[in-house]
């Protein structure tokens, strides 16, 4: 991408020349590294940040004494301001006002309390949309309208000059205050997922012209031919928004998700550009409503930030079933993998207990962060508005008259054994031998978040297989797809359809030298621009998996002619072993064995009756297994994790009942491990493999561990094995 053009043509020249270009400053022994090697290091992540939300804008000065005060006696040591204060702080076009966050921030210090100023570019003031309309985008409706917060357009040239203005006041105002540790870019970018507005769409057509270089080339990838949709013209280029028949095909939809990702990009970069040499050892990060959506986090944590930042609101535990914590778990360890020094953050996390869940769910979901290695977590929010459309949200004060919530004593107790625990894994890295590949591309071509047909999107499938894969008790990486291949023993790649040729060989390598694969259905039958490749699942890798797909049956077609799954008639798919049947979810491939051995068949489901449905394929010194089914039931999912540990030889990092979730981070020779119990139940004693110090008791000699319901272990010891 020629981003100095884009850039240019999308109306940000002026910009451009305003801000000052910096690299991201390495702190003394940095080094980049890959998975377990990275160096995390530097004095601003010796603590862990146990925060909360806090807008003082919101209250009378006189009552800022009384919350940091209470913030203080809990143990609070970092507090996050001010991303929603543009107008605050900015009440007429260059007119700054900067005491009142100068005084709060001055009683946070008391405290001993760090802030995090948020760069409160997520809501504009009124002034700027009177003046500048275009600063907003618009959806499938129409332009957006005045109120509400985001909706922004990074594409426009005012807004991103207004957007430079408070930036820079507040980098020259606020960088070197030393009450100040780091800044939030924006608040959650990238949502909602549309951004239509003339401005955009402009720049999408600078976008695609940078892209393909020809109209020529781009009607070849988009298939123009199909339906008559050949341009001789970039000008003739629309947003689809409300087409006919067919709306948006698969190749301008997949354009437009990457120019979307590109433009907030673009819009983070250029706050960081500004910041960066104005904030001296103040570390930069944004909060995103979940990692794995609209914008291509790693992107963003390679080139720009210090840290990834994640709003973990997974439900309490216990009010659904164990797995449900797993959520938390795949976008922490997605967070950790996204830069190279697996820093991460939870930004935002529920502050309080729901009445019908259990207080000890909220330090279990503490200890979750811990042990998929956040560098911290703030509550959100210390006080909820008197007015606002966020005035009956729960929060640490449970109403207007000071009193906590009843999570109070839990939530001192996290403070208390992170204040003390947190240093000693300021330092420790997370190793994992297993990784499941996350690609935006293929996220954003299958579908995400509220875009795509629910039940089929890329974001159903990849967290089912993370899930499922946690029996095996190891770490995972959630690894992007330019990563070194060669630091795992056990790659799982579902819904990996779109894939480029130097991928293909280099997960050939991977297994010849002795990795397994784990592949699925419609596996590497597309180019990275969605476009199909000659050749059905599963595509280059048939050979070395030794099995190809000839047809597919989609289970909603096969209900509309054989009834429901309770008919006696039903298909399942059902292990060799005998153990475990399952229903299929979406679809059932048609697999012929090209020297492949079946693991599970089709059982029922007409002439499809014994057909295989899962294989596994020796391949040089590795195992490639191909899954030609999916399941609504989470345990098809652990018995098929079970089936491929067994190939590999995977051994859990120590043995622990079901339900029970186990992680390890090292420091040197010390490995820590972290027994995380997700269910309401207690549990036997589990045995270690050797003595250990409990780091939250600080007792030595420990041989054996109990965990009561959603009960927490954090252990000191050696590694018993590779």
């Amino acid at each position: 991408m020629n981003r100095r053009r884009f850039n240019q043509l999308a109306g940000m020249t002026g910009l451009t020349a305003m801000l000052a270009p910096a690299a991201l400053a390495m702190e003394p022994g940095e080094q980049n590294g890959a998975s377990g090697t990275s160096v995390r290091g530097g004095d601003r992540w010796s603590r862990y940040l146990v925060g909360t939300a806090y807008y003082p804008e919101w209250w009378q000065p006189a009552e800022w004494e009384t919350d940091f005060s209470q913030m203080q006696a809990m143990g609070i040591n970092a507090v996050r301001m001010g991303e929603f204060a543009w107008g605050v702080y900015e009440p007429a076009p260059g007119k700054f006002e900067f005491s009142w966050m100068d005084d709060a921030i001055a009683v946070a210090g008391r405290h001993g309390i760090g802030v995090v100023l948020g760069t409160p570019t997520a809501s504009i003031p009124p002034w700027l949309y009177q003046l500048h309309p275009d600063v907003l985008t618009g959806d499938t409706n129409g332009p957006y309208t005045y109120g509400g917060r985001k909706g922004y357009c990074p594409n426009s040239a005012n807004y991103e000059n207004a957007c430079a203005r408070i930036v820079t006041a507040l980098a020259e105002h606020y960088g070197h205050n030393p009450g100040v540790i780091g800044w939030q870019l924006d608040n959650e970018p990238g949502y909602p997922f549309e951004m239509f507005d003339p401005n955009s769409e402009g720049a999408f057509r600078v976008w695609l012209e940078d892209r393909y270089g020809t109209i020529e080339n781009l009607n070849r990838a988009w298939n123009g031919a199909f339906w008559s949709n050949q341009y001789n013209d970039w000008s003739q280029i629309h947003f689809p928004t409300n087409s006919a028949e067919g709306g948006w095909q698969p190749a301008i939809s997949l354009a437009y998700r990457e120019f979307f990702s590109d433009s907030f990009l673009r819009h983070l970069r250029r706050q960081t550009e500004i910041l960066r040499p104005r904030c001296g050892k103040q570390f930069i990060f944004t909060n995103w409503p979940a990692p794995t959506w609209s914008v291509n986090v790693y992107t963003a944590a390679k080139e720009f930030l210090d840290a990834t930042g994640w709003d973990n609101y997974v439900s309490a535990p216990g009010l659904s079933g164990f797995h449900r914590q797993y959520t938390s778990a795949f976008l922490s360890d997605f967070s950790r993998c996204a830069g190279p020094h697996q820093r991460f953050l939870c930004s935002e996390q529920n502050a309080y207990v729901p009445p019908n869940a259990d207080a000890e769910g909220l330090r279990l979901q503490a200890y979750m962060d811990v042990a998929h290695g956040a560098l911290g977590h703030f509550y959100f929010e210390w006080r909820r508005p008197l007015a606002g459309g966020e005035q009956y949200r729960p929060s640490f004060i449970k109403g207007f008259n000071g009193e906590m919530n009843p999570g109070k004593q839990m939530l001192e107790q996290i403070c208390r054994e992170l204040a003390r625990i947190g240093p000693r894994l300021a330092s420790a890295t997370t190793r994992s031998d297993v990784a499941i590949l996350f690609d935006f591309t293929n996220q954003w071509a299958e579908g995400f978040g509220a875009v795509g047909d629910k039940g089929t999107r890329y974001d159903d499938e990849v967290p089912r297989y993370y899930s499922g894969f946690k029996v095996l008790g190891r770490n995972i990486d959630v690894a992007p797809l330019d990563s070194d291949f060669a630091a795992y023993r056990l790659i799982l790649a579902p819904n990996l359809r779109l894939i480029d040729d130097g991928t293909v060989d280099r997960l050939r390598a991977f297994v010849a030298n002795g990795g397994t694969l784990v592949l699925n259905d419609r596996a590497a039958t597309q180019n990275m621009d969605s476009s199909m490749r000659r050749t059905l699942a599963p595509g280059p890798f048939s050979a070395m998996a030794g099995v190809h797909s000839v047809a597919m049956l989609q289970c909603s077609e096969y209900n509309a002619q054989n009834g429901s799954f309770e008919d006696e008639d039903k298909m399942e798919i059902v292990f060799t072993d005998g153990k475990a049947a399952f229903h299929p979810r979406t679809i059932v491939e048609s697999l012929e064995l090209d020297g492949a051995e079946a693991l599970a068949t089709v059982r029922g489901g007409g002439k499809m009756n014994g057909q295989p449905a899962i294989t596994r394929n020796r391949h040089g010194r590795g195992w490639v297994f191909y899954v030609g089914t999916d399941s609504a039931d989470q345990a098809f999912y652990e018995s098929l994790a079970r089936q491929v540990g067994s190939a590999c030889g995977s051994r859990p990092l120590i043995e622990v009942p079901y339900g029970v979730e186990v992680t390890s981070r090292q420091d040197g020779d010390t490995v820590y491990y972290f027994l995380l119990n997700l269910t309401g139940d207690a549990q036997p004693p589990i045995p270690l493999p050797h003595a250990m110090e409990d780091c939250i008791t600080g007792k030595t000699g420990v041989t054996q561990v109990s965990l009561g319901p959603f009960g927490v272990a954090v252990l000191a010891g050696q590694s018993s094995y590779a």
